[in-house]
């Protein structure tokens, strides 16, 4: 994956699992055309999917959706150390990896959200170099696969944007192998 085929992939998915507000709803069409613009076929059609799919809701039926789906399923939240430590003190600790991590490579965040706030995290994606990218997915990569295998079970339109992301995960190198265990 080329370098802005990263940027406008990794960009893209932090914006469209964002809230979906009437904001939101107004940049769809920008981030369309830019969509567009991807080199990768099967990124690009599985992101223009969830465009189709997200035009068959209401803007209330997809906020809806949005906030019963992310907001109430602790099974299915955006905040990935939740797979691991759920609220036990040991999150803390991965939390302030993430915040390290983001800042060694430049990235300063905002504090609105926690660092492992998936798109947040995706912020990070677009701008970082592939190397910290695949430092910090490497590590919440089963993670990341537990909660597109769970929105699919929920049948939630989102999960096509998980799978996207797990694509553009493994065309930058980041790979599971047989075994488990993430290959770099």
């Amino acid at each position: 994956m080329n370098t802005t085929d990263r940027q406008i992939t990794f960009s893209a998915l932090s914006t469209l699992l964002s809230y979906p507000d009437e904001e939101w709803r107004a940049e769809l069409p920008d981030w369309k055309a830019l969509i567009h613009e991807i080199s990768n076929r099967h990124i690009r059609e599985k992101l223009l999917r969830f465009f189709e799919a997200s035009a068959n809701f209401t803007q209330a039926a997809l906020i809806e959706h949005y906030v019963y789906t992310f907001d109430f399923g602790k099974k299915t939240n955006m905040y990935v150390t939740y797979f691991n430590s759920g609220e036990q003190r040991e999150r803390g600790i991965e939390l302030l990896h993430l915040k390290n991590t983001y800042q060694q490579s430049g990235f300063l965040p905002t504090d609105k959200e926690l660092p492992d706030y998936l798109p947040l995290m995706l912020e990070f994606a677009a701008v970082a170099e592939i190397e910290a990218v695949n430092s910090v997915f490497e590590t919440y990569l089963s993670n990341v696969r537990e909660l597109a295998s769970r929105l699919e079970k929920n049948d939630s339109i989102y999960a096509e944007l998980l799978h996207v992301l797990l694509a553009a995960l493994e065309s930058i190198g980041l790979r599971e192998s047989v075994e488990g265990t993430v290959q770099p």
